[in-house]
């Protein structure tokens, strides 16, 4: 009797009974990534958008709309790169970033650039396989070296901003978003979503 019943159960598969229950989509949840619309004009991007090389800028392809953000830069290779926020007006085709209002950012040389401003001036410079942190709360920009924070902070980042990051002369950035090499500042998260303010 056992055998009838699985060969039963063996065919069913093959015919449609009216049994089977419908597959149910699963809504996939929409990725943070460098936005391949928001490049300067000899950016390259590659590795699904974490990976950017080439000359100029990019942005995220979401806002940070919460209270309190984190993400990472590994650094690939050494070169002139940057690293921080900017708004969607921000100057992505000029190298270094930071020479405008609208970007803020840690460059490869140590220094700390807001609207050709040099703002601070770290001595211990990162290095190739050097983790850089970032974290915004809207009220402080920060930095930290291999999870070590860089006591630098921006205090004057104004509007809504995205990541933002520069290459040139070789540099080679990979941005991540979630899964970190090391913890976020405790209260901080990766960046959330927001439908509203994705491009």
């Amino acid at each position: 009797m056992a055998s009838i019943f699985c060969c039963f159960r063996g065919c069913a598969s093959f015919l449609d009974l009216g049994f089977a229950t419908p597959a149910v989509p699963i809504k996939k949840q929409p990725t943070i990534s460098l936005d391949q619309q928001h490049i300067g004009q000899e950016v390259v991007l590659v590795k699904d958008g974490s990976r950017i090389c080439g000359t100029g800028g990019a942005l995220g392809n979401t806002a940070i709309m919460q209270d309190k953000a984190y993400f990472e830069v590994r650094l690939q290779q050494s070169g002139i790169w940057g690293i921080g926020l900017g708004s969607e007006k921000a100057d992505l085709n000029t190298v270094p970033m930071g020479n405008d209002t609208d970007s803020w950012v840690m460059c490869s040389d140590g220094y700390l650039r807001h609207n050709k401003e040099e703002m601070y001036h770290i001595t211990q410079l990162p290095q190739e396989g050097d983790t850089i942190g970032v974290s915004y709360n809207h009220i402080e920009l920060n930095f930290y070296l291999n999870g070590q924070k860089l006591d630098c902070p921006f205090t004057n980042v104004r509007g809504q901003v995205y990541p933002a990051v520069y290459v040139d002369d070789g540099a080679v950035l990979d941005v991540v978003f979630d899964n970190f090499v090391h913890d976020p500042p405790p209260g901080f998260d990766k960046i959330i979503v927001d439908q509203q303010s994705n491009w």
